[in-house]
């Protein structure tokens, strides 16, 4: 269960956005005394972006605004020096190849399963990427059996920037790319072997959560996110404080400070959102109204 637990955060770095006009993945954010109007939309990483143009109020929305946020300025992207530290980091180690750190029965087991899902790239050609890009893709892959257009290069995150850069709006990161590479792959390596397998053995039971998730997120509906999260969290305390609660304390404290004082329009994985410690929660601790707009 444990790599179920790795899959569930990872797709907080994997929610998206739906197509129903009523859904709960788009809030309104207000503070008595301030005249700036600021905004939560939660995110499918892997979503298609055309899903953004089922929401009607979003033109003026992101026009309103001052400024965006999301968890990472996508832009960086186009900086060759951060791609080519984005690639290091994505790397095994030449003594820790995935050919070095599973037996060949294992190798056998995760190749079925990577087959199933690949697309024709044969497992061999991934031996030098930490087990942790082979998680992150099987995940993405699992999204598909809900999103099956999706686009794996151009996602409603990086579509959100680039419209808010369009209108003129200053775009900026609530972490920086070395944060969150950090936190998918900069675990030991043995460590993500290990929770590489786990999906392998509970292949099943995995993929049945991944669709749900996804499913819950085609739906907009922010409680069944919510279940799915306090399985994650249950199932594996450590992962879910790393990978959402810590997070989501570190934006709270950072929004709370600047959405006085500016419009801002956030946009992150919908996994973040809900729960006690999730941003609307900790939004309404710090003093402002959070309101879901239908």
């Amino acid at each position: 269960m444990k790599k179920l637990t790795s899959i569930l955060a990872a797709a907080a770095v994997v929610f998206g956005l739906a197509s129903q006009a009523d859904a709960q993945i788009l809030y309104k954010v207000e503070k008595q005394g301030s005249d700036k109007t600021s905004y939560l939309l939660g995110t499918h990483h892997f979503a298609s972006p055309s899903m953004i143009d089922s929401i009607a109020e979003m033109p003026a929305i992101l026009q309103g605004v001052d400024r965006l946020y999301g968890e990472i300025d996508m832009a960086q992207m186009n900086d060759p020096a951060v791609m080519m530290s984005m690639q290091g980091k994505l790397m095994a180690p030449a003594d820790s190849t995935l050919d070095k750190v599973l037996a060949p029965a294992q190798l056998d087991s995760l190749s079925a399963l990577w087959n199933e899902y690949s697309g024709g790239i044969p497992l061999n050609a991934m031996y030098m990427v930490k087990p942790a890009v082979i998680s992150t893709q099987l995940a993405a892959a699992m999204a598909m059996k809900v999103f099956p257009e999706l686009n794996g290069i151009e996602g409603i995150d990086m579509l959100m920037q680039k419209r808010a850069r369009e209108l003129g709006k200053p775009v900026g990161g609530l972490e920086t790319m070395d944060f969150q590479m950090d936190m998918l792959y900069g675990r030991p390596i043995s460590e993500q072997a290990t929770e590489l397998m786990k999906t392998v053995s509970e292949k099943d039971d995995v993929e049945s959560k991944s669709i749900a998730l996804s499913k819950a997120y085609a739906a907009h509906d922010i409680d069944k996110i919510l279940e799915l999260m306090l399985v994650m969290e249950a199932d594996d305390p450590q992962a879910a404080e790393r990978m959402i609660y810590a997070r989501n304390d570190s934006w709270v404290k950072q929004l709370a400070a600047e959405m006085p004082k500016e419009g801002i329009m956030v946009v992150v994985g919908a996994g973040h959102l809900p729960g006690d410690r999730g941003v609307i929660a900790g939004l309404r601790k710090a003093g402002f109204t959070v309101t879901p707009i239908k």
